[in-house]
């Protein structure tokens, strides 16, 4: 069963609605599908288009193909380059990004010892200065 990725339209007339979603491909275009990936609205400005990553991963995975439209929102959205990576071997750019910058635990943890250790300094005692002993 040849897998397709692609769009069906809802709405009314002049007011299309569109969920992507994995159907076989020799089904009608509103007709049944196996699952439903997302959707996209045109008509909003900008068009919104939520697109579920996992599930369009999955499908890509397990070979469906794309229309054309289907393929240019996992484009825009940064699956499709997401997934050719994936194919291709190359390692994701968010990988390598999280491990050249420090995680938010490492910062939160540096910030806080330098504040204890201010803190420290301020309430560290102090040595009775020679002036003072002076004029005693």
């Amino acid at each position: 069963m040849p897998v397709r990725i692609r769009l069906q339209r809802f709405g009314k007339k002049k007011r299309p609605f569109y969920r992507l979603v994995a159907a076989d491909s020799r089904s009608q275009r509103d007709g049944s599908f196996i699952e439903r990936l997302g959707h996209y609205d045109p008509l909003t400005d900008p068009p919104e288009v939520v697109i579920h990553e996992e599930k369009a991963l999955k499908w890509l995975r397990r070979g469906a193909q794309p229309s054309d439209t289907a393929k240019n929102l996992l484009s825009n959205a940064g699956i499709w380059e997401k997934f050719m990576n994936e194919k291709m071997g190359v390692p994701s750019s968010t990988s390598e990004e999280a491990e050249a910058a420090p995680s938010v635990d490492e910062s939160v943890n540096a910030e806080e010892t330098e504040t204890e250790e201010e803190e420290q300094e301020e309430t560290a005692p102090e040595a009775p200065s020679e002036d003072a002993e002076e004029s005693s």
